[in-house]
């Protein structure tokens, strides 16, 4: 991996949700494309971002990250759980919750290389699609310096390694309430926030330096967890997100050399 191949300033949130990790990126600094499948989110956040979308800070996509691009297809918005909205039926109501059938456009990750750029960092949490989008990343030869997704498998993990993040951390989502970023700024500009449930949080250079692990440890992490989660979901407190990046980008970003 070549930290030339990313413009350093760009990010990419594939599933902006409410905007709030969009409002982040921007704040601290970067220019970011969003994507959005839900119309009345990507509604909300034009209004609320005209300023950095006249600028050309911000572009948000009204699409769903999909495995065939300029397609339409079947999306299912939970009213309940907005933020389990998803293109898989059953991913929309694993609540339990009827979920309301609209149809949006679709785009792949090489259509928004294509049109946009290799980004510094891809924030993936479009729910039931993180795997389409780390197949779709492990055959393209552009590479982000890191990217995060929620930890939906060890397939997916183990995918991103052969992709060549061999460095990871395992963030539990549920403690990003009590998170700090550093001051001073370790990514882009230094932004006070208290980040809630329906944040990423803290990426990049501004995770615990200490805090990456090979890739055979982040698997035995994730695997305890997971069977914890399996006899007591009690104790097993939390959901997970995987964030990645390689051993290069680590000595060349990180150390300097």
């Amino acid at each position: 991996m070549n930290s030339n191949d990313f413009q350093s300033n760009l990010i990419f949130d594939l599933g902006m949700h409410k905007a709030l990790d969009t409002k982040y990126y921007l704040d601290k600094g970067f220019r970011v494309v969003a994507l959005e499948a839900n119309p009345k989110m990507v509604t909300a956040a034009t209004a609320a971002h005209a300023k950095e979308i006249e600028t050309g800070q911000l572009i948000i996509l009204s699409c769903a990250f999909w495995s065939v691009g300029g397609q339409t297809i079947s999306f299912f918005l939970n009213s309940v759980k907005d933020d389990w909205s998803s293109g898989f039926k059953e991913w929309a109501e694993k609540g339990g919750h009827a979920s309301a059938e609209i149809t949006v456009a679709t785009v792949t990750l090489a259509r928004l290389f294509d049109l946009y750029g290799v980004p510094y960092y891809i924030k993936c949490d479009i729910e039931g699609a993180d795997e389409l989008f780390v197949r779709q990343l492990l055959a393209d030869r552009r590479r982000p310096a890191f990217v995060s997704i929620e930890a939906i498998s060890l397939d997916a993990l183990a995918l991103l390694f052969a992709a060549g993040y061999d460095c990871v951390q395992i963030v539990n989502q549920a403690f990003n309430g009590f998170v700090e970023p550093p001051n001073p700024a370790r990514e882009g500009k230094y932004v006070p926030i208290q980040f809630n449930g329906h944040m990423s949080g803290l990426f990049g250079r501004e995770l615990d330096p200490k805090g990456w692990l090979t890739f055979s440890e982040a698997a035995q992490n994730y695997m305890d967890f997971s069977r914890l989660t399996e006899r007591d979901e009690k104790l097993a407190h939390g959901w997970l997100d995987f964030h990645l990046t390689s051993n290069a980008i680590i000595q060349n970003l990180f150390l300097g050399s």
